[in-house]
């Protein structure tokens, strides 16, 4: 039996790896390769939390995954992480129970990771100024992930803490200028990444600009939103999965219940643009929104790139 933690993990893994890895994912994913029942939400109300149980598998792998994860929305006010998790390894062949790999930051790793493949495909390649919404270690691994795939000057950093956005801003001191965002700066931004569990919208529809591309990660509930419906209908959407944003994703399912958007209105699969199948962006001026609630089909990339690199 394999285990290994987050450090172990983080060093096994570069960011370049795991875009790379993402667009195999993603690519199986839209073609029907992967093959990834809905994933079982367990609500535990009175605690304030979420587990979730998300198996995986793509056609000829060696292995099959089940990662479970639990969500504590009140644990970054206490100090401790948002997330805790375990990706579990079998045998495909045999379904022996062969790794356990720590969750936490295999999910940290896929989710920024996706969002670093979206923005390399639809963000304008002259992109040099990112806004993050949220100050933990979704933002911290979207920030790595884009500053692989796009000549990033300034980051911005939005956060309802002063402290904790210094604290972020410290952490990036050495690599890009950083400053904490203002309200009226947001319009400066080519890309803007929301990371937080947040249940109304983080800013309007006008304090984003034409051309700006948008990764729209932090909600995975149908009442949960940090977008404004009006940026949705004057958007470019591109879904990780749509069955699954159908389901989960607040930031397209509240527009669809007031009646200003459909999801007929969805441009297509992230899988799609790296098929090719479909073009992503088409003009300077377009926004475009990539909508992630993440999907099981990631872990199991990141584990079969884990396993691989082992053997």
């Amino acid at each position: 039996m394999i285990f290994l933690n987050r450090d172990q993990i983080n060093d096994l893994i570069s960011m370049e790896e795991a875009i790379r890895a993402m667009g195999t994912a993603f690519a199986q994913l839209s073609n029907g390769e992967a093959v990834v029942p809905p994933r079982l939400s367990l609500d535990i109300p009175d605690k304030n939390a979420t587990s979730l149980v998300m198996p995986a598998y793509a056609t000829g792998s060696p292995y099959y995954t089940v990662k479970i994860v639990s969500v504590n929305y009140s644990n970054p006010d206490k100090g401790l992480p948002l997330i805790h998790g375990v990706v579990q390894v079998f045998d495909a062949e045999n379904g022996k129970h062969i790794a356990n790999l720590d969750g936490a930051s295999i999910t940290a790793i896929r989710t920024g990771a996706a969002s670093g493949l979206a923005t390399d495909l639809l963000a304008k390649e002259n992109a040099n100024v990112c806004a993050v919404f949220g100050t933990g270690v979704q933002a911290a691994s979207h920030i790595e992930a884009v500053l692989e795939v796009r000549p990033i000057e300034k980051i911005m950093v939005f956060s309802r803490s002063k402290p904790s956005a210094e604290k972020f801003c410290s952490t990036l001191a050495n690599q890009v200028e950083c400053v904490i965002g203002e309200k009226e700066s947001l319009l400066e931004a080519d890309i803007v990444c929301t990371t937080t569990p947040a249940q109304s919208p983080l800013f309007e529809t006008d304090e984003i600009k034409p051309g700006c591309h948008l990764n729209v990660v932090g909600s995975h509930q149908p009442s949960f939103r940090e977008v404004p419906t009006g940026l949705v209908a004057r958007s470019k959407i591109i879904v990780d999965n749509r069955e699954a944003c159908e389901q989960e994703a607040g930031d397209l399912i509240i527009p669809v219940q007031e009646g200003s958007w459909s999801f007929e209105q969805v441009h297509g699969e992230l899988g799609q643009v790296v098929s090719g199948d479909i073009i992503a962006r088409e003009s300077e001026n377009e926004i475009t929104l990539f909508k992630s609630v993440g999907n099981a089909i990631q872990d199991h990339a990141m584990a079969h790139l884990i396993m691989e690199k082992l053997n």
